[in-house]
């Protein structure tokens, strides 16, 4: 039957509240064309995404929930569509993505994500054009989320020959909101808290200003647009794979800015802002789609700007992601209302206007990938051609005790469709050997060449740090704190086709001890299972070596001893419990049958210390940063699997602290706190409690809560040559000397542990306080002022003392920097067993 086609009519009489209709002429316009050009013609069969949600698009935030009906409505009624659910978001919402094309082409998806594979091998695929449109991956800016209905309906409903065109020629992958949960916590506040008569004259309104910890952030409040190559949360694991499936020649990624700004699309500024990685002919093809973004919004009358700011290198992004995957990838910014309308310096700024410029640079995308198709394909061609240069240079990263450290590396090398192989000979470099077995070769010579070499970024010569933007430190290697090199000479073996896991020796009973090497990651998780079934755990002090079946074995201090007796369970159904922690965490158990050792400590001695069961506590809100504070959450409820209450800090003066014996404070500036709390804060350290404090919070506390023994002053990097904000530094990675005898190393095998630094700040104190200070020459990746030096020199990352350990950095940053995140766990579990003669 044939479909009837009219000209869309936008109109508030649709409306079945008084509330919205009452903003009519207010929001900037309800008919058709408004959005979209006056000749386009639509499917009646089709709704629009006022038809389909009963107001007009602007008038309200759309939530995420409501999004997904109105695109499981476009794929129930139309032929060109199909909705994809690619995974779920921590809170359980669907992360969808509707594929729009002809009928005949989204009939032959499944041929053609297979047929994309060839594109690695350097082949000419033959399928349509691809391209990723990507909305709104911050929550709080809803604009891009709000234009993905609009932009679904135009590529679904309207009936020009162009568009059918283009539908023949393409697969066109809305991504409607990148961020569902953060999303919806938005929605709900701005929608709840809106006036009946707009606020426009003030952005400190309520609807115009978030509560913490704002939607920015996922569930756990982490920035997910700096989680494409660690790809930590399920929403990244999800959106990764499905990049990788198809390896899109363009990605678009809508984002919004300051109100007071106007529209933003690239280029970004070239000097500096250009990966030396990524091919030319990429940032050509971005050159030549502004034009159809400057002619765009040139027609409807929006103001915008291009080569100004913005980052370009950072792999993280999701608008530079692409650039390091074959593709090109595009970031728009438009000037934010923060909700439904606000003066700005440009007059009124409706949520209405945000929405247009989004969808017209949306179509426009469109446009521009179909007049240069054949530069996108050629480029994808010559992004994936192994180029002789990078002929016989690899990278060889191993640990010969942290199993788990490095199958989560190699891992994430695997999900990015990276070739990696085993190592299959021992090789030593710069004085670290590299194990056969416990080791692994990636070559640069592969088909992504460019994602290998930013991963493994060592660039620290910048000679512009104004020319930097948010980061210059961009390695992921370092993040892991596992030792690697470059070599030419490495005995490449077989490639790694599956996910690694780790090998375990099953356990065997005992009647007297159990032990367990602290060395590997997963331990510290197994160590939470026992106490919090109120075990009996120590942990050695001192090293010791074992008669294991005539066999000498060395165990290192920080390893764990399970004593039988005396425990709250059976001899029995203790080893059915840490039969069942060993093969949960993938560790090994080994059962001891006496304490009497062939050397060092016996396991009677005092050099066992009882590791006390940790109660947690994290104050939030105010003034702390939700970033922060999220990720210790996150380290908590996803990877420790442990209990941590988070409390607002102007709460503070209410909690029964002898309730906890672990308080933790991010980085923040914590006004919060009057003197009575800061009062309450020390009688509780100083009667045992153990304060942990992060970044800008060790600041804070090295100032009002330690004593000269601790803490003689803080300091800043001189600023001479870094950026405006004297605070602020692009994210750079620093390489600091721990002290491996301090249980804050416990587990740790290696005195270099990097860390990454975004402050100008640094901690001082005495010698036998510091736990790790920085190396003569630190800077590994990033930039560093010249001036910082001899600051640096004497100054400490890890500093303890009265029951205060100050970490200068964030140690678990993004969720991804697995050595210092060790120290930080170390912290919690060992903090009240910290004493200067452990050092020295």
């Amino acid at each position: 039957m044939k479909r009837l086609t009219t000209t869309l009519v936008l109109t508030a009489l649709l409306l079945p509240t008084p509330f919205f209709a009452q903003e009519k002429g207010v929001i900037g316009g309800e008919k058709q064309d408004y959005f979209f050009d006056s000749q386009v013609n639509f499917d009646r069969n089709i709704p629009s995404p006022e038809q389909f949600l009963g107001y007009p698009t602007g008038s309200k935030i759309t939530e995420h929930h409501r999004i997904v009906a109105y695109f499981e409505k476009l794929a129930s009624l139309s032929d060109r569509t199909k909705l994809i659910e690619i995974g779920r978001t921590h809170e359980g919402r669907p992360l969808v993505v509707l594929a729009v094309s002809s009928p005949e082409n989204i009939a032959r998806l499944d041929a053609f994500r297979t047929e994309r594979g060839k594109v690695r091998q350097a082949g000419t695929p033959e399928t349509p054009l691809i391209l990723f449109l990507g909305y709104s991956v911050h929550g709080n800016e809803p604009s891009g989320a709000e234009a993905s209905l609009l932009s679904a309906y135009y590529l679904t409903a309207a009936q020009t020959e162009q568009v059918k065109h283009q539908l023949a020629g393409g697969i066109y992958f809305i991504d409607p909101v990148r961020n569902p949960d953060g999303q919806e916590r938005f929605a709900e506040w701005v929608n709840y808290n809106r006036s009946l008569r707009f606020i426009n004259d003030s952005s400190l309104d309520r609807e115009h200003t978030e509560g913490w910890p704002r939607g920015r952030g996922n569930h756990y409040w982490f920035d997910l647009n700096r989680d494409w190559v660690n790809i930590v949360h399920p929403e990244s694991q999800a959106r990764v794979a499905f990049y990788q499936d198809w390896l899109p020649h363009v990605q678009v990624d809508h984002h919004e800015m300051g109100a007071n700004s106007s529209f933003f699309f690239e280029p970004t500024d070239p000097d500096g802002n250009e990966s030396r990685f990524v091919p030319q002919a990429t940032y050509r093809i971005n050159a030549e789609f502004a034009l159809y973004y400057a002619k765009a919004l040139d027609k409807i009358g929006s103001f915008y700007y291009t080569k100004e700011g913005y980052d370009n290198k950072n792999p993280t992004f999701g608008s530079t992601y692409p650039d390091y995957n074959g593709g090109v990838g595009i970031l728009f910014e438009q000037g934010s209302s923060r909700g439904i309308q606000q003066e700005s310096e440009n007059g009124l700024l409706t949520f209405a206007h945000t929405v247009r410029n989004q969808l017209v640079a949306s179509i426009a995308t469109i446009d521009a990938a179909n007049a240069n198709r054949q530069a996108l394909f050629d480029l994808q061609k010559e992004f994936f051609t192994i180029h002789p240069k990078t002929g016989g240079k690899n990278y060889i990263i191993g640990d010969a005790y942290d199993r788990s450290r490095l199958n989560k590396f190699i891992n994430r090398l695997l999900d990015h469709r990276l070739e990696v192989y085993e190592n299959n000979g021992d090789i030593t470099v710069d004085n670290v050997k590299y194990e056969k077995g416990k080791s692994y070769i990636i070559p640069v010579a592969q088909p992504n060449s460019a994602l290998v070499q930013i991963i493994f970024d060592d660039k620290k010569d910048y000679d512009d740090v104004s020319k930097l933007g948010y980061g210059a430190g961009f390695s992921v290697a370092y993040s892991s704190g596992l030792a690697y090199a470059q070599v030419t000479n490495a005995a490449q073996g077989a490639r790694v086709e599956e996910k690694l896991k780790n090998r375990i020796v099953p356990i065997s009973r005992s009647d007297y001890a159990y032990l367990i090497d602290f060395r590997d990651s997963r331990t510290q998780t197994a160590l939470f299972r026992l106490l919090e079934k109120d075990l009996i755990v120590k942990t050695a002090s001192r090293a010791f070596s074992i008669n294991r079946q005539g066999q000498t074995v060395d165990f290192p201090a920080g390893t764990l001893l399970i004593p039988v007796g005396n425990q709250p369970v059976s001899s029995g159904d203790l080893f059915a419990l840490l039969k069942s922690v060993g093969e949960t965490e993938e560790i090994s158990i080994l059962p001891v049958t006496t304490g009497y050792n062939l050397k060092g400590v016996d396991l009677g001695s005092s050099a066992f210390r009882r590791i006390h069961k940790p109660k947690a506590l994290i104050l939030t809100g105010g003034g702390v940063s939700s970033t922060e504070a999220g990720e210790v959450w996150h380290l908590f409820d996803q990877k420790l699997a442990y209990p941590i209450v988070r409390v607002e800090a102007e709460q503070f003066n209410r909690i029964p602290l002898y309730n906890f014996n672990r308080i933790i404070l991010a980085g923040g500036t914590y006004t919060e706190l009057n003197a009575q709390a800061i009062e309450k804060l020390k009688q509780w350290t100083a009667d045992g409690g153990v304060l942990i404090t992060l970044n800008s919070a060790s600041q804070w506390a090295s100032r009002l809560l330690s004593d000269n023994r601790t803490t003689r002053r803080t300091d800043s990097i001189p600023p001479t040559s870094a950026p405006t904000n004297r605070r602020r530094l692009p994210t750079s990675v620093l390489e600091t000397r721990i002290n491996l005898n301090s249980p804050l190393a416990y587990g740790l095998t290696r005195e270099s542990l990097p860390v990454t630094k975004e402050n100008l700040s640094v901690l001082k104190g005495s010698r036998e306080n510091t736990v790790a200070g920085y190396a003569d020459n630190p800077l590994l990746n990033g930039y560093l002022p010249e001036e910082s030096g001899a600051v640096l020199k004497n100054s400490a990352s890890i500093l303890t003392g009265n029951n205060i350990i100050f970490f200068a950095e964030d140690p678990v940053f993004r969720g991804v920097w697995d050595a210092t995140e060790r120290t930080f766990v170390n912290a919690v579990l060992f903090g009240d067993l910290i004493r200067p003669s452990f050092f020295y």
